[in-house]
């Protein structure tokens, strides 16, 4: 598989993601990145099925996030 280096926002925009979640991916170290200056950028595989498979689960993590977040307000609305 080749690999190719481009930068974070290139990154967000190609996997549909947001500023948080690609600093929770940095963080705990699911993507390869360098720091070049104030910029990074991120290792990818040029190889579509890996990040087609990344970007449903990302999606899946978000929607199951959005919906824990609704029930944990549901569930302090009712205990007041």
């Amino acid at each position: 598989m080749e690999k190719e280096w481009i930068s974070k926002q290139e990154y967000m925009n190609r996997n549909h993601i947001g500023q948080t979640t690609m600093l929770k991916l940095m963080h705990e170290g699911q993507v390869e990145y360098q720091k070049i200056g104030k910029q990074y950028k991120i290792k990818v595989s040029k190889d579509e099925t890996i990040n087609k498979q990344n970007e449903a689960l990302i999606r899946r993590v978000q929607e199951l996030e959005t919906q824990l977040k609704a029930i944990q307000t549901l569930s302090n609305q009712i205990k007041v």
